[in-house]
């Protein structure tokens, strides 16, 4: 892309015109000087130059300022207005020609470039200059001023001094205003200085003739020729062609003044002479200094690419050990095999190790892959289509890797192949993620499994207590039914009632341990005691089935740093458990020891035992080993689970054993015992049977319940059980009551509409005269954060729905 013009506003532009036009006239009128051919025309024409550099730099549009200095300076040499008119108009023209042709060229006034170089040579120097001597020699012949029989050696000289103004002037002003960086480092402008002192003192020295050394008749002039090199070599463009200009100027001087190598006969001989001399100098100095520019630029590009390539090659180095990857090149022909240097470290081999060839890699594939690399690579070279493969590889040290092989094969001038390139992959991260993804959603999808299966399972359960329940209830509706039956009815509903709050306290539990909102609340309990608590929640069932239960603890005592309430529920699902798979008559031990640090509890039964499968899943959610519709045996398959998550939540393990179907089970539970947890005292042994509570005399009670169903049953059995009872549905209601109505125990719901049961009970404990009365929270959520809460509010108990009759007793009896 050619360099474009600098542009001016108006008023600059004035001002430069008439600075070029007294620049332009200057540079002619020293020109003339050396005017010895004829008065109008001299080989000394630095005027050419200027006028060139001033349309290259700044445009065609200077062209007013180029004629009027041509014409000013060619009316003071005695020529008519239109002949120095139509000579200022070839020189103006001249001007204009060269730069067209300069433009088309693509030119460059940086002349760092070859072709820049050659244009201003050829076209600039060579064609342009002709337009000027020509108009300018016809004219001085057409007007009179010169012979026409001196038209030939007019133009010849007209033409060298153009010349030599374009080959000299010109390339000093263009590489000096170019856009090419101008180097100022202290080192750069001690060298241009010293090579320009130097250049000065031996040009005064050849071509003046200073010293006075005697050597006339020696070529010294080509002693300006290393100066030219040197300027080339080290300063550029800017350097060679001032080196140029001031060796022109000095030799010019010289030769007019009467010395020097080139002085002959005549002045205009001599100058033409040295002016040819000139142009050797001026054009071996542009083109060496272009050529090695260009070289140098080149080579710049050469290391800026080399650096780049480096960048690549590390970069893709970086990539390829980060991904694990490597490439290789296998020769088809001769079976050569070349790897990148970390395709050796991904399959196991010691740097330089590898054979080199491809039955050096097949030995490397796993002996069951081998076939199905060979089928792979033989569809690829057969078919010319890409290699994509994944397969074993087998290290040294025996172990296996995972690899993917992608590849294209390359065909020679004739279309076979030749070759094949690709790149090798290690994969065996990815293998092992996607066979890990594979297992976790086998996983997902058997629970899933599981899942669909508990909620049909759960519905049955629901479902079967419901069943008898409204059996009973039909019973009870009947007139006709006798007192046996009316007994037998409420014995039924009470037993399935329970089953459905087990039921459901199974599914609060597995619900708070899945969400991890189980808090222990450790304490120093005693074993005997945790034990003797499982024992009386499962001791109907036991007796139900008629099983046998044998209990053996350490004799001594044992203390625990526990939740006493939560290692009783782990007891107590075990020994549900093995009563529930065991058949009636069975038998079921409930045994534990102190080893060590640890406290080993084991539950062991004569029940149907486990299969391998049931076994690796019997602590899973939901899980259960009789999924038929006709299972015998109820529950929602989560006990085992709020087992495992309890006693890990106390640091301890759980494990199931079982020696297959038919060989029973064995359920073994290790949980440390703190350090002198031992504790000698006269602690009661296991009391396995048990009086009813005795009935409490007559209370004030306020049962106070949104539901109005809940609040009129209470009341009715409160009633029948002798107590004087007010009913309240509201909270606001419940204060007024309780303030007229000063009662003993007051039933409290905590979910009420509006005014909650906390709101009531420090409304009510703020009264003195209740200060007595005992409030019991009555809700249907029960985990540890609510009985706190229930606390704060200034609650004395906290019971769950549905409260059992013996519990409600026990709460009146508490009373004062």
């Amino acid at each position: 892309m050619a360099d474009e013009p600098v542009r001016y506003r108006s008023a600059s532009r004035l001002v430069l015109g008439l600075a070029l036009a007294a620049v332009y006239f200057g540079a002619a009128k020293l020109g003339l000087t050396m005017a010895f051919v004829a008065e109008q025309v001299t080989t000394v024409w630095p005027a050419t130059g200027i006028a060139l550099a001033a349309v290259v730099v700044l445009g065609p549009s200077v062209w007013p300022a180029i004629a009027l200095g041509a014409l000013l300076a060619n009316l003071t040499v005695h020529e008519p207005l239109g002949t120095a008119a139509a000579i200022a108009a070839g020189n103006t023209l001249e001007a204009l020609v060269g730069g067209w042709l300069l433009r088309r060229l693509g030119f460059r006034s940086s002349l760092e470039r070859l072709r820049d170089v050659l244009g201003l040579i050829v076209f600039a120097a060579g064609v342009s200059t002709m337009v000027s001597a020509t108009i300018g020699v016809t004219s001085l012949c057409l007007g009179g001023v010169q012979p026409w029989w001196a038209f030939r050696s007019l133009w010849w000289n007209w033409w060298i001094g153009d010349a030599m103004g374009n080959l000299v002037m010109a390339p000093l002003l263009l590489v000096c205003t170019s856009a090419s960086p101008l180097r100022r480092d202290r080192g750069h402008v001690v060298e241009a200085a010293a090579l320009s002192g130097t250049l000065v003192a031996v040009s005064l020295v050849v071509f003046a003739g200073w010293l006075g050394l005697g050597l006339d008749g020696y070529p010294l002039q080509y002693t300006v020729f290393p100066f030219v090199i040197w300027a080339a070599l080290r300063l550029g463009q800017r350097g060679t062609a001032t080196v140029t200009f001031i060796a022109s100027g000095l030799a010019i001087w010289s030769t007019v003044n009467g010395s020097g190598p080139f002085v002959m006969e005549g002045a205009e001989a001599s100058l033409v002479m040295l002016q040819l001399f000139m142009a050797v100098v001026a054009v071996t100095g542009l083109l060496l200094g272009a050529a090695i520019t260009e070289r140098d630029v080149a080579e710049s590009r050469r290391r800026r690419d080399y650096a780049q390539l480096e960048l690549s090659e590390e970069g893709l180095r970086l990539a390829l050990e980060a991904g694990r990857m490597g490439v290789w090149d296998w020769d088809l022909t001769s079976g050569a095999l070349r790897w990148s240097e970390n395709l050796e470290p991904i399959h196991g081999l010691a740097p330089g190790s590898f054979g080199g060839t491809f039955a050096a890699f097949r030995d490397l594939v796993h002996p069951e892959d081998r076939t199905a690399v060979d089928q792979a690579n033989a569809r690829a070279v057969e078919n010319r289509t890409g290699l994509d493969i994944e397969f074993r590889t087998l290290a040294p040290d025996g172990a296996v890797r995972w690899m993917a092989g992608k590849g294209r094969v390359l065909p020679d001038a004739g279309g076979r192949p030749v070759r094949m390139i690709g790149v090798g992959m290690d994969i065996t991260e990815r293998k092992r993620l996607e066979d890990e993804l594979r297992q976790r959603a086998q996983q997902l999808a058997a629970a899933d499994r599981r899942k669909d299966e508990f909620l049909a399972m759960l519905a049955h359960e629901l479902r079967n207590p419901l069943a008898p329940m409204c059996n009973a209830l039909e019973l009870l509706q009947r007139r006709s039914a006798d007192t046996a039956i009316v007994e037998h009815a409420r014995d039924l509903i009470q037993r399935q009632v329970r089953h459905m709050v087990r039921l459901v306290d199974d599914l609060l539990d597995v619900s708070r341990i899945t969400s991890g909102k189980i808090t222990l609340r450790r304490e120093r309990a005693e074993l005997e005691t945790i034990v003797t608590s499982a024992v009386e929640t499962t001791r109907s069932t036991f007796v139900s089935r008629r099983q046998d239960l044998e209990i053996s603890l350490p004799p001594e005592t044992v203390w625990l740093e526990a939740d006493p309430t939560r290692l009783a529920e782990v007891v107590a699902n075990l020994l549900d458990n093995a009563a529930k798979y065991t058949e009636e008559g069975g038998h079921v031990w409930l045994t534990a020891e102190r080893t060590g640090d640890e406290l080993v509890l084991e539950v062991r039964d004569t029940g149907i035992g486990m299969s391998p499968d049931v076994l690796a899943h019997a602590f899973d959610l939901f899980s259960q080993g009789d999924r038929t519709l006709d299972r015998a045996e109820s529950g929602l398959g989560i006990g085992l689970t709020v087992v495992r998550s309890l006693v890990e939540l106390h640091g301890g393990r759980v494990r199931a054993e079982s020696e297959g179907p038919g060989r029973g089970s064995v359920f073994t539970v290790s949980l440390p015992v703190p350090p002198a947890a031992d504790r000698p005292g006269n602690i009661p042994r296991l009391r396995l049977g048990g009086s009813p509570l005795a009935s409490p005399g007559s209370r004030r009670v306020l049962v106070v319940d949104d539901n109005l169903d809940t609040a009129e049953s209470s009341s009715l059995l409160l009633e029948i059980e002798g107590h004087d009872v007010r009913v309240a549905h509201t909270g606001p209601e419940a204060i007024e009551i309780a303030r007229s109505f000063a009662p003993d125990v007051i039933l409290l719901d905590i979910g009420l509409p509006g005014m909650d049961g906390y709101a009531v009970a420090r409304v009510l404990r703020a009264a003195p005269d209740l200060a007595h009365c005992r409030i019991i929270a009555v809700s249907g959520y029960g985990q540890a954060e609510d009985r706190h809460r229930s606390h704060e509010a200034g609650f004395d108990r906290h019971l769950v729905k549905p409260v059992e009759a013996d519990v409600l007793r026990e709460v009146l009896a508490e009373a004062p």
